[in-house]
């Protein structure tokens, strides 16, 4: 990677296409909802009986109950999980080969680190012949 991929990766900086970006405000008008009332009605009449509300509502509300409370008792099913034993120590050929191939490349990497750390000390002791 380059000095500047790698500011980027780290996030040292922005990327370019974000560099020239100005953020915008967004105004916006809030929306003012007005409540409208409902509508009386015309006669007691059209109105149910607030027993007979009281009634349905109850009828309703046990209802809800018996339903929770059936669901509360549904016995939870069983989950047997079966594991081989053997295959929690396998990979698939395609996972060996990826993890043969990183070691072979960690293993040249620190081969050629060692290579140049020769180096290194070869080129700083002729330096100090030099000086």
């Amino acid at each position: 990677m380059s000095e500047e991929e790698v500011e980027i990766f780290h996030g040292d900086r922005p990327p370019e296409h974000a560099e020239g970006v100005k953020p915008t405000k967004a105004k916006t008008k809030a929306k003012t909802i007005i409540a409208e009332a409902d509508p009386a009605p015309s006669s007691a009449a059209e109105a149910p009986a607030p027993e007979a509300l009281a009634e349905t509502e109850a009828e309703h509300l046990a209802e809800e109950h018996v339903e929770a409370a059936e669901t509360i008792q549904a016995p939870a099913p069983e989950y047997h999980f079966e594991i081989d034993p053997e295959s929690l120590w396998t990979m698939p050929p395609a996972m060996q080969e990826r993890l043969s191939n990183l070691s072979s490349v960690a293993a040249a990497t620190n081969q050629r680190l060692d290579d140049q750390e020769k180096a290194i000390a070869k080129v700083n002791k002729a330096l100090k012949q030099l000086a």
